[in-house]
């Protein structure tokens, strides 16, 4: 049997996972976003069951039972006007964890001033076997009717690795991983949610972009001529806002699976694409960076 990708392990026990992310940024303040966002969760919940969640991250860094009233406090602490940050999980094992990851901010506070690509961000994980079980289009269905609640300005959808990223030694044995297997994303939220701006995080297999991205592009007619990789979709949202979808599902790539669909949107979407300066604790700077490109670099 083939060993599970993005999982390292330590003592017996798994640290990480592969899992599906679907994330979501927003130039505005949480006092817009932590409303949709909170009905995003609901929409959530109902899709994968009122039970998903039972810990949340208490203020001392522990993580606390998720009962009745927590769930008020939750609730009251999404509200929270300047600054924020609700994390949520449960109590299976990897690599079957859920987790949904908020990170609101007034952006107009001076507590910002030296952050101008600095936004609102949410993050909802499902585990790889709510896809082996519901199937792509189930996804692809939850991440449309997410989008649909949130006012985004970018975003996106695929395989990625979760879990207990922040140890550097974990960082280093999932690496390898990453770098054979290019479809795997892996995301530090509240580094990025400091930096992104406006700007797009690509390839995933599903891209979300809004404004101001894509007007400067010149909308969803510029996507469908340059996009050709069979298998590629390109759906115009509203007026401001689309969806790139690349094949039926997401694929991890390797040796014997090179993505094309993933390199030609990734070159498309360059000159307004994100490329962080650092990666997550423990990803060496210049492997970070091979990897960071490893869509656009022959």
């Amino acid at each position: 049997m083939e060993n599970p990708r993005m999982q390292v392990i330590r003592k017996d026990r798994a640290y990480t996972q592969e899992s599906i992310s679907i994330c979501f940024y927003f130039s505005r303040s949480t006092t817009e976003i932590s409303g949709p966002a909170t009905l995003a969760l609901r929409k959530f919940l109902e899709t994968t069951g009122k039970q998903t969640f039972t810990h949340y991250a208490h203020e001392d860094g522990e993580w606390r039972d998720l009962d009745a009233a927590e769930w008020e406090s939750i609730r009251a602490k999404l509200l929270r006007p300047i600054r924020t940050h609700v994390a949520l999980t449960d109590d299976r094992p990897h690599p079957d964890k859920y987790e949904f990851n908020y990170d609101g901010k007034d952006l107009h506070n001076q507590t910002f001033r030296h952050y101008p690509g600095a936004v609102t961000a949410v993050q909802f994980i499902l585990p790889t076997a709510w896809l082996k079980t519901h199937g792509p289009q189930r996804i692809r269905d939850l991440a449309l009717t997410l989008a649909a609640l949130l006012p985004f300005n970018s975003g996106h959808v695929g395989l990625s690795a979760t879990g207990f990223l922040d140890g550097a030694t974990i960082m280093k044995d999932l690496v390898p991983q990453l770098l054979q297997h290019p479809g795997v994303d892996v995301l530090d939220l509240q580094r990025t949610a400091y930096e992104v701006g406006t700007r797009l995080r690509v390839p995933h297999w599903m891209t979300f972009i809004g404004d101001p991205a894509l007007s400067e592009m010149g909308g969803t007619d510029f996507l469908r001529s340059q996009l050709h990789t069979p298998g590629t979709t390109v759906e115009s949202l509203d007026a401001s806002r689309a969806v790139v979808t690349l094949g039926p599902a997401p694929e991890p790539g390797g040796p014997d699976q090179p993505l094309p669909a993933y390199r030609e949107l990734a070159r498309v979407l360059e000159p307004w694409a994100f490329h962080p300066p650092n990666g997550p604790p423990g990803f060496p700077a210049a492997t970070f960076q091979q990897w960071d490109r490893r869509f656009l670099d022959d």
